[in-house]
């Protein structure tokens, strides 16, 4: 077996592909490298291209090989070339798709494939002004490497801590993990326990075939748009119709694999809130919910979160990610942060240096300024500087 000190020395092959038709022989490989994780996957992010995609993006899947001719690594990019500040970013990384982005490799591969990525960068100057890489857990060691290997090369690199993505890490039962709560929410959560689920009051409904897929999607965009309440936003965030599309799609796909859970529960047959999450290898995600606010006297928030816990318990997950942003709420449930960033990189020449340095003045000026001005304030600053109000609405909350 090769040391990690080995494997660093290893040549790799590099080959890019352009056309999703030119994928195929790779896909398995590709699959392999996710690891079962959906948000990875060539399902999750092809899909994604085929709904994002415009006509001033060129796809770029670079995959990488050992000498043995055995992909490693597999870096999901696409080049958006609209204007004249070409950019190179991840597959799945418009609206705030896909989270956990990272290269794909092998274990022990991660910091080999993030140079090499590093190299393609330098050895195709001409192609990009920029690169950008949005919501990465800083324990990514593949795409931190790409970033050193590029800083130490001569090019500028920017990182901004965002909000984290929140993990529960969960014991092998529901009583061992209520031991972990707070004294008050652990009494809760047991007479919610006896007074709605043991009692049959309150129903657990799944999605579980093609045939009732439209039902639990009608019922997620309705209970989801009663959680926003907004009038300019009727579905809540699956009013951008892409990603509404994206995600039709997409569900489809990962309930034929067995990765979509889509469940909600009913009182006296009327849903009363509902999860749209996915399966991972160790880890359910909790991906999108929506809950009927009338219906407070159930104390449906907590309950679709216990049912979503016990579940990802009895399918032997390590994980219940709630994903990023920093509710408090998700500290209550024992959850812990994954800090993450945004990273962006110039060539070190002209308009470079300069977006470079306002970038760097700007992200300065508001981590000053966000603690001591309204937020109303810092959203209309962003809103001004980056064009995606909603974007930053997020990142914010």
């Amino acid at each position: 077996m090769q040391s990690d000190l080995d494997i660093l020395h290893l040549p790799l092959t590099t080959a890019r592909y352009n056309t999703v038709s030119d994928l195929e022989p790779i896909l398995a490989a590709w699959h392999v490298l996710a690891d079962g994780e959906p948000m990875r996957s060539p399902d999750w992010l092809l899909s994604w291209w085929e709904v994002y995609a415009s006509p001033d993006d060129e796809l770029c899947v670079l995959t990488f090989s050992d000498p043995g001719g055995v992909i490693v690594g597999l870096a999901p990019l696409y080049l958006h070339k609209k204007t004249t500040n070409a950019t190179y970013k991840f597959l799945g990384s418009g609206d705030f798709c896909t989270q956990h982005l990272n290269w794909l490799t092998a274990h022990s591969w991660e910091a080999p494939v993030g140079m090499e990525v590093a190299r393609f960068f330098l050895l195709n100057k001409s192609d990009w002004k920029c690169l950008s890489f949005q919501l990465i857990d800083t324990e990514s060691i593949a795409v931190r490497a790409t970033i050193n290997f590029l800083a130490e090369n001569g090019c500028l690199c920017h990182q901004r801590k965002i909000n984290s993505n929140w993990q529960i890490a969960l014991p092998s039962q529901w009583d061992d993990y209520t031991l972990l709560l707070s004294k008050s929410l652990r009494k809760r959560c047991r007479k919610l326990q006896k007074q709605y689920f043991d009692s049959g009051e309150i129903v657990l409904h799944q999605v579980d075939s093609e045939e009732n897929l439209p039902e639990g999607w009608n019922i997620l965009l309705k209970l989801h748009a009663d959680r926003w309440k907004n009038a300019q936003k009727p579905l809540g965030i699956f009013s951008n119709e892409r990603f509404l599309t994206f995600h039709k799609k997409v569900s489809r796909l990962l309930l034929n694999q067995g990765k979509l859970r889509l469940a909600w529960l009913e009182h006296n047959k009327t849903p009363i809130a509902v999860e749209y999450q996915f399966m991972g290898a160790k880890t359910l995600y909790a991906y999108q919910a929506g809950i009927d606010l009338a219906q407070d006297l159930f104390s449906a928030g907590k309950l679709t979160i216990m049912a979503s816990i016990q579940f990802a318990i009895q399918s032997g997950c390590e994980f219940f990610d709630l994903l990023n942003g920093d509710d408090p709420y998700k500290s209550n449930w024992r959850a812990t942060p994954v800090v993450c960033h945004d990273f962006r990189v110039w060539q070190k020449r002209g308009r470079g240096c300069f977006e470079w340095a306002i970038w760097s003045a700007y992200s300065l000026a508001v981590r000053h300024l966000k603690p001591i001005l309204p937020n109303r304030l810092i959203v209309t600053m962003l809103t001004a500087f980056h064009k995606t109000r909603d974007f930053y609405r997020l990142r914010l909350q």
